[in-house]
């Protein structure tokens, strides 16, 4: 039997990769609780809805409780489905960089804390410093071991159902590739040094045909960029863009939560060290004003339109962004 070797972001996509779950989540985080709200403000088939609900509360991300008075059932998110917010504000940290100008609306976060509109920034819980995954030294974990991997079967959604979402709180791109458990794996394999088509398929198991289809979607994204490295046969080599590279808290998010609820009894299969201040790395998305970490409870969103100075500011801090690439 073929065997991968044990990822807590794999774990933690067998829950959180998948379309649906990501726009019922986003629901969840923006307050809305009900079932039929949850329908409209998604626009999934009420049948997609109920299964996803029904999988959240399996696997314990929402508490389902009943009104007396109704009968209406209420759902409300667990402390482990409040533990997935570090990772939709990682979400809104690449959005507000790369698709600012993209979009007819931006979303504005305020922070009750200080009382401003901030930006969520991926911060280290020691010193505070801004990640970036070339800061970043990793290592055998306790619970490192070859496992046999159980894809569960799963049907991709039609681009139709995050291209058409006007409203939408998270950016549409990344609930495509993040909602697609085989583009997050290869952006996985990218932060781990594994380059080369045969190599990335050997760490995932990926069907070739997938595999292809996947890196070329991620190319015309911006995210991965191909480099021959062999004229007969031609080979490539993919690497990161500063687009892609700036997906680490994201992923970074998604270890941490499938860690904590998913890793094996010896520990994690993966170990990070943060070289800027020498200690294990923890991340923390933090305020851009105050520094303090951000939790669900003192934040407020609204979604306003676009402007001309939004576009000028996000188009300062890709720029720079790229310099420092």
């Amino acid at each position: 039997m073929e065997t991968i070797r044990a990822c807590s972001i794999w774990r933690a996509l067998e829950v959180i990769g998948d379309v649906p779950v990501l726009l019922v989540l986003e629901q969840s985080f923006l307050g809305t609780s009900s079932f039929e709200a949850i329908v409209e403000k998604t626009g999934l088939p009420r049948s997609v809805v109920s299964d996803r609900l029904k999988k959240l509360v399996a696997e314990d991300c929402l508490g389902k409780n009943v009104a007396r008075a109704s009968r209406r059932a209420k759902y409300q998110l667990t402390e482990k489905g409040r533990d997935l917010f570090p990772i939709a504000l990682a979400m809104l940290f690449w959005q507000h960089r790369w698709e600012t100008g993209k979009r007819k609306f931006i979303v504005r976060i305020h922070h009750s804390r200080c009382g401003r509109s901030i930006e969520p920034r991926p911060a280290c819980d020691h010193c505070a410093e801004e990640i970036k995954a070339h800061e970043v030294d990793w290592k055998p974990g306790p619970g490192l071991a070859q496992v046999a991997p159980d894809y569960s079967r799963r049907r991709r959604p039609s681009k139709s159902i995050t291209a058409r979402r006007e409203g939408g709180a998270l950016v549409d791109t990344l609930i495509g590739i993040f909602g697609d458990r085989w583009s997050t794996l290869i952006v996985r394999a990218m932060f781990t040094g594994i380059h080369r088509f045969d190599q990335i398929q050997q760490d995932t198991l990926m069907a070739s045909n997938i595999l292809s289809g996947r890196i070329d979607e991620l190319i015309e994204s911006g995210i991965l960029c191909a480099t021959l490295y062999n004229d007969h046969p031609p080979r490539h080599e993919y690497r990161l863009t500063g687009k892609g590279r700036d997906l680490y808290p994201v992923i970074l998010g998604m270890l941490q939560w499938g860690d904590k609820y998913y890793a094996a009894e010896q520990g994690p299969p993966l170990l990070l060290q943060h070289r800027i201040c020498d200690k294990p790395l923890t991340m923390v998305m933090a305020c851009s004003v105050c520094a303090e970490e951000l939790r669900a409870g003192e934040l407020d969103f609204s979604i306003e339109a676009i402007t001309g100075a939004d576009i000028e500011a996000n188009a300062a801090g890709t720029n720079t962004a790229k310099r420092k690439a």
